[in-house]
């Protein structure tokens, strides 16, 4: 009976499996690299918005997010805040920025008319042209965040909080999937806006 050699033998279905996994991770890494750490002090600052709760109030994640764009200020002159009326009539910049006003001088810009993360973005590009910005948002959302802001500014670091609230974490890997399939069609020659 002779006896096989499976030592020699290749496994082509194990094969493909890593080899879409390496290029599934570079993909990633590539559309969503790590995030900058600010090194200097920027002219802006730009705290990305959230939705307020239903009732006006502020929610968790506008709060963490203005107390570290307070925290943060020594990092930045000028503090931009983004964010329309998206969940309800509330619209988010106006909130966060009357909650920062009555606790800190920072100065203030208001961007109430976008509705996603690249409008705020695309606006606010619009409202200071292309100088080094520092995003301040959650570390969750600070990955693609920074990797939207690239279109719009050459210079972008990121400042976050930690948030891992389970919620959070399922609504931004729905978010990353939609922006990496927008970014892949984009760089197949299709319309992603």
């Amino acid at each position: 009976m002779r006896r096989k050699n499976t030592s020699r033998r290749s496994h082509p279905v194990l094969t493909w499996l890593l080899g879409l996994t390496a290029l599934a991770a570079g993909l990633y890494l590539w559309l969503l690299p790590p995030v900058k750490k600010p090194r200097k002090q920027y002219p802006f600052a730009i705290l990305l918005g959230c939705p307020c709760r239903k009732d006006g109030s502020m929610s968790r994640s506008q709060v963490e997010r203005c107390r570290l764009a307070m925290a943060a200020w020594s990092s930045y002159r000028t503090l931009v805040i983004t964010g329309g009326a998206v969940k309800n009539k509330w619209p988010e910049a106006q909130t966060m920025a009357a909650y920062i006003r009555t606790r800190c001088p920072i100065p203030v810009v208001i961007e109430d008319k976008s509705r996603t993360t690249w409008e705020n973005l695309k606006n606010t590009r619009e409202i200071i042209g292309d100088v080094p910005v520092l995003l301040l948002t959650s570390s969750l959302h600070a990955p693609r965040a920074q990797a939207m802001a690239r279109h719009f500014f050459s210079d972008v670091a990121v400042q976050t909080y930690r948030e891992n609230r389970l919620k959070h974490v399922l609504r931004e890997l729905v978010s990353r999937k939609i922006y990496m399939v927008m970014e892949l069609k984009k760089l197949a020659g299709g319309s992603a806006e």
